[in-house]
């Protein structure tokens, strides 16, 4: 296995976790296991089109996120690796992907908040 090719399967799987509407869902359950659990059964799927059309599906999403597009796009000749790889290590590529797009979230709060503090420290 490829380190690119486990790389590309977590910038899917983190690209989605990002678009999932986590504060619309009604369960009890843990979040991640919720995730996990969605993307091992997705990951039966013949290619990773439908694979990705199915994680969506089991959230609610309508579409799959671009960037999530661009990296299947990358992974088109070793399709078969990736979603056998989804499947015998689904939650550690799961978590993987969890935390970055935790990350990427953290990030995301700090520019925001370096922005607003840039605004302020000019207004004054």
């Amino acid at each position: 296995m490829s380190p690119q090719i486990k790389e590309s399967v977590i910038l899917i799987l983190a690209h989605v976790y990002n678009s999932i509407p986590w504060g619309k869902m009604k369960t009890r359950h843990n979040p991640w296991d919720i995730f996990n659990h969605r993307v091992r059964a997705a990951s039966r799927r013949a290619t990773l089109g439908q694979f990705i059309s199915k994680l969506c599906n089991y959230f609610g999403l309508q579409q799959a996120p671009p960037d999530a597009i661009a990296e299947i796009e990358k992974l088109q000749e070793h399709e078969t690796e990736a979603l056998n790889l989804i499947y015998s290590e689904h939650i550690y590529i799961s978590m993987q992907a969890i935390l970055k797009a935790k990350e990427w979230k953290k990030q995301k709060k700090e520019a925001k908040n370096n922005t607003l503090n840039l605004f302020e420290e000019q207004k004054s």
